[in-house]
């Protein structure tokens, strides 16, 4: 019977032992767990999320390779239908203009535009060569003004009596360049642009591309 009492005995003083040890157990890892919390959230830094990129407006164009066409003097020019319909829309070419009054006789690297098209000529009568990333606009930009039916001159060789030559013209050696049109169809306007080079030691400019908007009312 001793032995029996016994084992209850030492049974509950068991359980109680083991239930406040547990609860010891649990306190102690509660206050890990605060101390973890604490200087995780110390040391936490914002996160930032970057703003959603803004896309480019992107324009879809018509490429035509001109394949370096070559435009000397004494050499037929060169007629660009430039949105496939069948007209003429760009005439480049060189002209011979005597001026007895100075004395010189001047080969003229021209461009000539037809009725529905259009080129951005400024106050000198110039069209002002373009770079990579410049923008062409529907209105008038860069001091040009859109004119229709023009004749403009992209550079100049000039040779006096005296013998001396002069070069004139803002596409001289320039490198690529790109000279923009606009044309006018159904009463829509499309931009595009001629991507040339004017080499006064060649005497000639050479067309490598054109590239027209296949969308109306549209800046490139």
């Amino acid at each position: 019977l001793f032995f029996f009492f016994y084992a209850i005995l030492m049974s509950i003083l068991y359980q109680h032992l083991c239930l406040k040890l547990l609860n010891i157990i649990n306190k102690v890892f509660g206050l890990i767990v605060i101390i973890i919390i604490s200087l995780t959230s110390c040391r936490k830094t914002p996160i930032t999320i970057p703003a959603p990129l803004q896309p480019k407006p992107i324009v879809e164009m018509t490429y035509t390779n001109l394949n370096n066409r070559e435009i000397k003097y004494q050499q037929s020019g060169a007629t660009l239908d430039v949105n496939n319909d069948n007209r003429a829309d760009l005439f480049f070419g060189v002209q011979l203009v005597g001026d007895q009054i100075n004395a010189v006789d001047k080969r003229q690297f021209i461009v000539v535009s037809s009725i529905n098209t259009f080129l951005a000529v400024n106050l000198n009568e110039q069209i002002l060569p373009l770079s990579q990333n410049d923008s062409i606009k529907l209105e008038n930009f860069n001091g040009s003004n859109w004119y229709n039916a023009s004749e403009i001159i992209l550079m100049e060789r000039n040779e006096f009596a005296t013998g001396t030559i002069l070069w004139r013209g803002n596409w001289v050696d320039r490198g690529k360049r790109y000279m923009p049109f606009q044309i006018y169809k159904n009463d829509q306007r499309y931009n595009g642009w001629i991507e040339l080079t004017a080499d006064k030691e060649a005497e000639k400019i050479i067309l490598h591309r054109m590239a027209i908007s296949k969308e109306a009312e549209k800046n490139i």
